[in-house]
């Protein structure tokens, strides 16, 4: 397997299609499964400390070699997205470890890792991240990956907010606040889907910033989402 050095940038090549059985460890949390895989026959290198290839794993290996750490999904989804979507954080830190270029990554809805983590509402996932990246890249590229737009142009923030996972907005407001500024494609502040979700500890952390945006959509605000809120 090719391991690429820490802070490399460059595009993840569209033909590696992910192997199903890469898939299937990785979105169970199984790092020695998914290291196994990735190193087939020749590549004990890149296994965690202690990992022992599974009978499975060592068939895929003889029969296919290695699988490439940078195969991605018909989404375009790499193993950091599902790791990240499903809160593995032991196998979010060891691929990060091999290629830190994995965190900003992007699947073809636009989503990054932070943000699978955000909405599935992994608050430990989601500091994870944070401190991986801050330990991997230029603070600049950490910024824009914390204020990043997916497709529909929801920032972390927005994902974590409309689903109404309170300690994960708390995660992201801790470490940029300057997002509850942001609107989304559809106009819409972090706080009015807070509020929208009923989350109390949501609305509360995002409200620490004085001047979070409180807009929403055909000129409503949040107030008109509590109010709505209120009387549903």
């Amino acid at each position: 397997m090719e391991i690429t050095p820490a802070g490399c940038d460059h595009e993840i090549p569209e033909h590696l299609f992910m192997c199903s059985r890469l898939y299937i460890a990785a979105f169970r949390g199984y790092t020695d499964e998914v290291f196994s895989l990735l190193a087939g026959s020749s590549g004990a290198a890149v296994e965690p400390a202690n990992s022992r290839p599974s009978p499975a794993a060592q068939e895929h290996a003889n029969h296919h070699g290695g699988c490439s750490i940078r195969e991605v999904t018909a989404e375009r989804s790499t193993l950091l997205h599902i790791a990240a979507g499903e809160g593995h954080g032991e196998l979010i830190a060891e691929l990060c470890s091999h290629d830190s270029s994995l965190l900003s990554s992007s699947s073809s809805s636009g989503n990054t890792p932070l943000h699978c983590a955000a909405r599935a509402g992994h608050a430990g996932a989601v500091r994870g991240i944070v401190r991986l990246a801050r330990a991997n890249v230029e603070e600049d590229r950490l910024r824009a990956m914390l204020r990043g737009m997916n497709a529909t142009g929801d920032t972390a923030l927005h994902l974590a907010a409309r689903h109404g996972h309170g300690e994960a907005v708390e995660e992201l407001m801790e470490v940029a606040p300057e997002t509850a500024l942001e609107l989304n494609g559809g106009g819409v502040s972090p706080l009015y889907l807070a509020v929208m979700s009923r989350s109390v500890r949501a609305v509360r952390a995002i409200l620490s910033c004085r001047d979070a945006s409180a807009a929403g959509p055909s000129s409503q605000n949040a107030l008109h989402a509590a109010v709505l809120q209120s009387s549903g």
